[in-house]
């Protein structure tokens, strides 16, 4: 050990027992926190959903998925075909954040593609609620 190590160790030993010596060696007491109870009723109402009105969320649209083995993602390359797991004739899920919010089809609008809601996903109970033919 370094003259300086030998030093710096010689005065935090000493800088411990100056602390120790000063008789504050009582250890703090520990008491619970007690929370007053919260009020579902009382949020929603004190902030109403149209103050998030201007936040922007991402929007994606799901027509498919599919599970494969890291070998065999590793054999994909330009030109592969991977078959998803949903029929043409079903319903794509609309999601916002990933989070299922609706179903519908898949149309074209001037060579774009874009959806037309068939249901809406309810908060509730995941029941939905169809807005049109499905």
């Amino acid at each position: 050990m370094s003259t300086s190590s030998a030093d710096t160790l010689e005065n935090n030993e000493t800088a411990i027992e100056q602390i120790m010596s000063n008789g504050d060696t009582a250890i703090p007491e520990a008491h619970p926190v007690e929370f007053p109870q919260v009020s579902r009723t009382r949020a929603s109402s004190s902030m109403p959903l149209e103050r998030f009105a201007e936040v922007s969320i991402e929007i994606s649209v799901e027509i498919g998925r599919v599970t494969m083995s890291i070998g065999e993602l590793l054999k994909l390359g330009e030109g592969a075909v991977v078959e998803l797991n949903r029929a043409v004739s079903e319903p794509v899920d609309v999601m916002a954040q990933g989070v299922r919010i609706a179903s519908g089809e898949v149309v074209v609008i001037d060579d774009r593609f874009a959806v037309r809601i068939t249901e809406i996903v309810s908060q509730d109970d995941g029941t939905r609620s169809g807005v049109a033919k499905r």
